[in-house]
């Protein structure tokens, strides 16, 4: 039966399914929307929709219903449309991750690192009731960037022992295991880490556990093996640094960090309020913002 074809998605000509009407979409908008009513005396945060039909039952028993019956009408077959559509969505997303676990298995077996396949099954995220979306990378270009995370993070860490031995750590020759890995090392090589793995989507994070264990690690390299595997790490990531350098301690770094994250914070303010528009003007803004204090506008 062709009706309504015209009004339908490709995914919901399949099933019959037409769209969510902008009138439909504004209707549940609306029936969403939290509003505070006082029921016996008391303040009550209710869905709009939850209000009238508390209203519809109210006026139905004055003898005057139609009005609120059509609306009530109206945003139960929305909802139920809607419903109907999201169950396509998370439908839709099962079977693109079993496709995509499909090209993952032909990529491994043509000997691929599965962590670097990408678009990657593990970064589908179906949620019923809503839908799913894809929180990983899409293609190479997008992997990229994640890439030079993950290495920089992996730096980090080799970096974080070195730190230690080199007498910004606590220096009483314990495990990394022993501390916290916010307090291990000292320097702020650890913090960075952390900071990079939160940033990164989920399936290329490290837990805690596995950083320890990798500090464990390279933690039973001899002093000068360290400074070898440090110095060409490095340099691996484009980054090459003398041999021996180490990051100053976190209680130096920490006071620079919240003021780069406060500067930051303004101008996105701004740039969100139109108040800054250009490269150039968000470039000015950000040199405005880190001047040193007291330094004289050139």
């Amino acid at each position: 039966m062709a009706r309504g074809k015209d009004n339908r998605t490709d995914a919901g000509a399949k099933t019959g399914l037409r769209e969510l009407t902008q009138f439909e979409k504004g209707l549940l908008k609306e029936a969403g929307r939290k509003v505070t009513v006082r029921v016996d005396g008391k303040a009550v945060e209710a869905d709009l929709a939850q209000v009238v039909t508390s209203k519809l039952f109210a006026v139905a028993a004055q003898g005057s219903p139609h009005a609120l019956g059509h609306v009530l009408r109206s945003i139960n077959e929305a909802q139920k449309l809607n419903q109907a559509l999201v169950r396509e969505e998370v439908e839709r997303g099962r079977n693109i991750r079993k496709s995509l676990e499909e090209h993952l298995a032909r990529a491994v077996r043509n000997g691929a690192d599965p962590i670097w396949v990408v678009p990657h099954p593990d970064d589908i995220v179906i949620t019923e009731g809503e839908g799913w979306a894809l929180t990983g990378p899409v293609d190479e270009d997008g992997l990229k960037p994640i890439q030079e995370r993950v290495g920089m993070r992996d730096v980090l860490l080799l970096q974080s022992v070195l730190d230690e031995r080199s007498g910004h750590g606590d220096g009483d020759g314990g495990s990394a295991s022993d501390v916290p890995m916010a307090e291990q090392a000292g320097s702020a090589s650890t913090a960075f880490a952390m900071m990079l793995n939160d940033s990164m989507p989920e399936r290329f994070r490290m837990s805690t556990l596995e950083m320890v264990f990798v500090t464990d690690r390279h933690h039973r390299l001899t002093k000068r093996e360290l400074l070898k595997t440090t110095y060409r790490a490095w340099a691996a990531i484009g980054q090459p640094k003398p041999r021996g350098t180490t990051l100053p301690p976190w209680c130096e770094v920490e006071p620079r960090v919240e003021r780069l994250a406060a500067v930051l914070r303004r101008v996105l303010d701004e740039i969100r309020a139109d108040d800054l528009v250009s490269g150039h003007q968000i470039a000015l803004s950000l040199q405005d913002l880190l001047r040193p204090r007291g330094a004289e506008k050139a």
